[in-house]
């Protein structure tokens, strides 16, 4: 696997939030989450199970083809309909894992996928929604003796991240020992905003976006990716809210995978009602600046020009998916869909 990285230049320092926000929001999306089901049609009713492709027999075949292997919001589980965010851009050989939430492997086997065959993950950002199921990558390659070598691309704090795990599977090298030679290798390559990485076939560029904007620190970044594949781009934003960098990044995309939430959704209104007042504000201000609201998704594609828009990471309930999709429809006009676990585009 050919691989070439140029670190962004003038990189502006990331703006984080204080640890009573991450804790509030984790638990209000957790009341989101638990009462949506994915949707790919204009109604939630549309979606009672896993897919494995999208389109008609007559859909366009690429090189390669992302897969979004957990569609959920937030860190706990929403029973059975959405897994932990994680995505797979896949073919021409080779296999790259794009966010590893809890369980990342397990649908990695249900998509039909080796793990022996993901040769690089890039994540988005840090919170444990995104990062959970890194562990099972890593220690999962090493305990079935997967050789070879598995590089970790991420924002600042990746490299201690990897260490953090590598350090606590001392255990299981201690247990399973396994020769030099054929035991699994990690690497980690840390990217910021402006960063240009060639892996394989594919050109993967860094933009640094607003998911920490509103309060923080000046290391903490969240980053959206621009993957340049032999015969199309896609564009996936992670967590965000509107962001002039990410449209910028957006610009042109064949494919845009988009995130999306609602901050008027009647499961957060209840939840935040169990804060205190200045939390509760805070955290609305969360939901409508560092995510994105369906009208911001549909300003986003439409500036953007994208020819296509799939949504993941959905917290929003089933009641209010046609809402959601008539508000996107409002600002952009191209085919738009919901995304399912295992959906393939």
């Amino acid at each position: 696997m050919t691989e070439q990285t140029t670190p962004g230049a003038g990189a502006r320092a990331a703006i984080g939030r204080r640890t009573v926000l991450a804790t509030a929001v984790g638990t209000t999306l957790a009341a989101v989450t638990a009462n949506t089901a994915g949707a790919t049609g204009a109604a939630a009713s549309d979606a009672t199970g896993p897919r494995r492709t999208t389109g008609s027999s007559k859909r366009p075949r690429y090189a390669m083809t992302w897969t979004t292997l957990g569609t959920q919001a937030g860190p706990i589980s929403a029973g059975t309909h959405r897994a932990q965010p994680a995505n797979l851009l896949h073919g021409s050989g080779q296999a790259l894992l794009v966010d590893a939430g809890d369980g990342a492997v397990d649908q990695l086997a249900k998509a039909g996928v080796d793990l022996g065959s993901v040769g690089a993950v890039l994540l988005s950002h840090l919170h444990i929604d995104h990062t959970g199921g890194l562990w099972g990558v890593i220690g999962r390659r090493y305990q079935a003796q997967i050789p070879g070598e598995l590089v970790v691309y991420g924002p600042p704090g990746t490299q201690d991240t990897v260490d953090g795990i590598l350090a606590g599977q001392g255990p299981l090298h201690d247990i399973v020992q396994i020769p030099a030679a054929q035991a699994s290798r990690v690497r980690t390559v840390e990217i910021t905003d402006g960063s240009v990485v060639t892996i394989g076939d594919v050109t993967v560029t860094a933009a640094q976006n607003s998911h920490y904007e509103l309060e923080g620190d000046t290391h903490s970044q969240s980053l959206s990716y621009r993957f340049d594949t032999p015969d199309r781009t896609i564009v996936f934003t992670g967590d965000t809210g509107p962001s002039a960098n990410v449209e910028k990044l957006a610009a042109g995309a064949d494919l845009l995978v988009s995130e999306i939430t609602d901050p008027d959704d009647p499961s957060v209104v209840a939840m935040l009602r169990q804060f205190p007042e200045e939390v509760r504000e805070r955290l609305r201000l969360h939901f409508t600046e560092e995510h994105l609201t369906a009208e911001n998704v549909g300003l986003l594609a439409a500036a953007a020009e994208a020819k296509a828009l799939t949504l993941t990471h959905v917290g929003i309930s089933d009641g209010r998916l046609s809402k959601a999709r008539s508000a996107i429809a409002a600002q952009y006009d191209g085919p738009t869909r919901f995304s399912r676990d295992l959906d393939t585009f």
